[in-house]
């Protein structure tokens, strides 16, 4: 069984997928944290686009997902908490539209969740259209962008992040505008997921509804 969350920054796609995954007994694979990493690849090479199919080839970026641990390596340097600095938050929208970037994140994703003995939850922004068009259960999870943006700061300031909401809020947008603008792969709703608005939902009813779907469709398909 495969589920898939699409949606924005700051959509609060990571913690729900993850207690989703909880709750279905699945595993859990957060494929912003694989775009994170190659920014971070990017980011020791100084952002040279020369150096770019040199690096993919030999990356050595290594992933480990488990619901209350995501973990990243590059060689022997754990990079876990240096992918979510303000640096890699402001460049990663940038790296993801790389189309050889994105063509090695997909591979990665399918390897890692073909792999995987029990069912698998994955969040990001193309699943559902690009990554496993023929995913047993699509969701775009939404919310309006002051919510995002809110979200977002303070998951950064209980990080210890020195930012402010204005600054969060900016880049909120830009991440917007590059993911549904960009030529390949865009962010956008596949036909057939179910659109869940967060706004005004507690983490509580966001993850009820989208358990409590795959459980009724789950009763429905084996009655």
């Amino acid at each position: 069984m495969i589920i898939v969350i699409d949606g924005p920054a700051g959509a609060g796609k990571s913690t729900t997928a993850k207690e989703v995954a909880r709750r279905t007994e699945s595993d859990y694979v957060d494929s912003g944290a694989v775009y994170r990493g190659f920014t971070y690849l990017f980011m020791i090479n100084d952002f040279d686009k020369s150096r770019l199919t040199e690096a993919l080839k030999n990356h050595d970026l290594h992933f480990d997902f488990h619901i209350d641990n995501v973990r990243v390596t590059h060689g022997d340097k754990d990079i876990t908490q240096t992918i979510r600095s303000a640096e890699i938050n402001n460049r990663v929208s940038e790296v993801a539209a790389m189309p050889e970037v994105r063509d090695e994140v997909r591979r990665i994703l399918r390897e890692i969740s073909g792999d995987r003995k029990r069912g698998v939850v994955l969040e990001g922004r193309d699943l559902g259209t690009v990554v496993f068009p023929d995913a047993d259960y699509k969701f775009f999870l939404t919310a309006a962008p002051e919510a995002r943006a809110r979200r977002r700061f303070d998951e950064q300031t209980r990080a210890g992040a020195d930012t402010s909401l204005e600054q969060v809020r900016e880049n909120v947008e830009k991440r917007d505008r590059i993911d549904s603008t960009r030529d390949i792969d865009p962010l956008k709703k596949a036909d057939d997921a179910v659109e869940i608005d967060s706004t005004y939902l507690t983490f509580e009813e966001q993850v009820a509804r989208i358990t409590d779907f795959v459980r009724s469709m789950r009763t429905e398909n084996n009655s």
